[in-house]
């Protein structure tokens, strides 16, 4: 039986309705770039943080797919740091306690955890420079990774250097910035530095896989080769 990939995310990973294309995120281009022989299960859904993720019964629904020797990346971040209830979290408080269950619970399944920083926002500043948007969340969550021997992809990193390298307008085309009538769905057009178009979340998935490939983190044995271009 091939080993499963599940995924537990925000928007940012989460496939996207049709009726948004092309927003992709990049969890769902990712099955793309492994073999067959490892399936990607994306549970990853749109505005969840890792508090309302375990809320609304989403992790309980993955934990009843698990078999050991899967694998579950976790991504979150974006929604921890919205004001309402629903979603709130403190990142070295509730935003760890939630990671932290997330990677026991995990384990008790013999699935391998995998902590994965909140991927970078195209916000930049006068001087060309990539803005950090993300608070203390994605220090947290390193932290929390080292307490807890889990493994950790920092995805900020990898794609704030990508973003940086491209500028501020060759990097327009990761992301939701459409012109106006260039999309039937997007008469006015679209301004978004958050949300990933198709061919950006290609790219995010070139990133992740370069980035498993470099560490010969276990899945790398799944990667296709054309994953490693670039």
């Amino acid at each position: 039986m091939p080993t499963r990939l599940f995924l537990a995310g925000d928007s940012t990973m989460a496939e996207a309705e049709d009726f948004k294309y092309p927003q992709m995120g990049w969890g769902q281009t990712l099955q793309q770039y492994f073999t067959e022989d490892l399936i990607v299960k994306n549970h990853a859904s749109s505005g969840r943080s890792t508090k309302s993720f375990i809320d609304e019964g989403r992790w309980d629904a993955i934990e009843r797919e698990f078999q050991a020797g899967d694998y579950v990346l976790i991504q979150f971040g974006h929604n921890d740091q919205k004001p309402d209830e629903e979603r709130a979290t403190k990142p070295f408080t509730t935003y760890q306690d939630n990671l932290r269950f997330f990677v026991q619970r995990a384990r008790s399944y013999q699935v391998t955890p995998i902590l994965l920083t909140s991927i970078a926002r195209r916000h930049f500043d006068e001087s060309g420079g990539l803005k950090a948007t993300h608070g203390d969340y994605p220090e947290a969550m390193r932290e929390l990774a080292v307490a807890e021997q889990a493994d950790c992809i920092d995805m900020l990193l990898r794609t704030r250097e990508a973003l940086q390298q491209m500028g501020d307008a060759d990097s327009k085309q990761w992301f939701m910035q459409l012109a106006p009538g260039e999309y039937d769905a997007y008469p006015n057009g679209e301004q978004d530095d958050t949300h990933l178009h198709e061919r950006g979340a290609h790219q995010h998935c070139q990133l992740f896989a370069q980035e498993i490939l470099r560490l010969e983190h276990p899945l790398a044995t799944y990667v296709q080769q054309h994953a490693i271009k670039g």
